[in-house]
């Protein structure tokens, strides 16, 4: 040998095969995260294609029923539906209506709800129940029903 030193090729391969993990590494975090906010932005692409209103809504002694239409959606997801009841004076909490609704058109009844006297206006918010692991996805997507007392 001329007296030159250097790397031998197994420490040469060792470095280039860490250099790659480490690339790997850096590029996979923003890949994931882009991943996992295409599925959400698919769920509610989902959500847009439901139509989920109250059609009717009766307050007797117990307290208002609400009668639900569900129209169109995916088959990979059932539909629940949230209900808000507005007055001129309160607001209700959020109240799962224990409805799911799993055809392509439903017409479903829930109730009674209590707890806002005097209520002008229900808000019906739809959520996706996904059929194979059972996750809830609240939509953005809502509708208003006027109520006649």
């Amino acid at each position: 040998m001329n007296g030159k030193k250097g790397l031998s090729t197994v420490v040469t391969t060792l470095i280039i095969v860490l250099l790659v993990l480490a690339a790997i590494g850096i590029i996979w975090g923003p890949i994931r995260g882009l991943l996992s906010s295409s599925t959400d932005s698919l769920s509610q692409t989902a959500c847009f294609e439901i139509d989920l209103k109250a059609t009717k809504v009766v307050l007797d002694v117990s307290g208002y029923n609400v009668t639900l239409r569900k129209q169109g959606g995916s088959d990979s997801f059932d539909v629940g539906a949230m209900l808000i009841f507005y007055s001129n004076i309160t607001t209700s909490e959020v109240v799962d209506s224990g409805l799911i609704f799993n055809q392509p058109t439903q017409v479903l009844t829930a109730g009674p709800f209590v707890g806002v006297p005097n209520a002008i206006k229900v808000e019906v918010i739809p959520y996706l129940i996904d059929k194979d692991t059972g996750e809830e996805k609240v939509c953005s997507t809502s509708t208003e029903t006027s109520i006649n007392n």
